[in-house]
């Protein structure tokens, strides 16, 4: 599993070149991490290609897919408040 944090200078290289990557060397989960805009995008690696799971933000509650007892409340990953 890897998990990218996007900033304005990575976004291109996070969604497209690393994804490739990542896709061909066989990352079963790839996480890609807005602070910005307070979400989480989900792919999945299915028969050697990604399959796209959604978009999860501060209101959900995913999964790890990898581990799935492993599950993230996004709101207190996002929390703004700093608590």
């Amino acid at each position: 599993m890897i998990i990218e944090v996007l900033s304005p200078s990575s976004i291109k290289m996070d969604h497209w070149n690393k994804y490739r990557l990542y896709e061909k060397a066989g990352v079963k989960e790839y996480w890609l991490v807005d602070p910005i805009n307070q979400a989480v995008e989900v792919h999945l690696l299915v028969s050697a290609h990604y399959e796209f799971q959604g978009v999860f933000t501060e209101e959900d509650t995913i999964s790890v897919h990898i581990l799935p007892e492993l599950t993230l409340d996004l709101y207190e990953i996002f929390d703004s408040d700093g608590s």
